[in-house]
């Protein structure tokens, strides 16, 4: 029997910041197709795209930066809330954030499933995932 690996997206402007994710997620050994973004629009296309390809789609689980160029983070999350209802079921946004605003953190807190602060080392990563998609870590 085939089972459908979840999907972790990786959405951030800095490829430095995104490579050290890929590592963590590495050193844990994930069992999860691992995606990356360089803004909201990618991401937004990413997402989509994700729930398209199947009538049940795997679980998604993104890892957001709220500021980036062309589409933000918080225009992501005003997007993404417009997707169909089976594309929201199985997605959860993580807001990654360095950003100390109070507006935006309170916008992002009330679009996003979580809001943890940056910089996000492997044991964020792991707790992140143990929280919300932990078949990613089942062997």
């Amino acid at each position: 029997m085939s089972h459908v690996l979840p999907t972790i997206l990786l959405v951030d402007d800095d490829a430095p910041t995104r490579y050290l994710m890929q590592r963590a997620l590495r050193r844990l050994q994930v069992r999860a197709q691992v995606l990356e973004a360089e803004d909201g629009a990618q991401a937004l296309a990413a997402v989509q795209a994700h729930c398209r390809a199947s009538d049940q789609p795997s679980s998604l689980l993104v890892l957001l930066d709220l500021n980036m160029p062309v589409m933000d983070g918080l225009e992501f999350l005003e997007h993404q809330v417009h997707l169909p209802q089976i594309c929201r079921q199985v997605t959860a946004v993580i807001v990654v954030t360095g950003t100390p605003d109070p507006k935006e953190q309170a916008r992002a807190r009330a679009l996003a499933v979580d809001l943890v602060p940056k910089p996000l080392g492997p044991d964020g990563v792991a707790e992140l995932l143990r929280r919300y998609l932990p078949v990613a870590l089942s062997a």
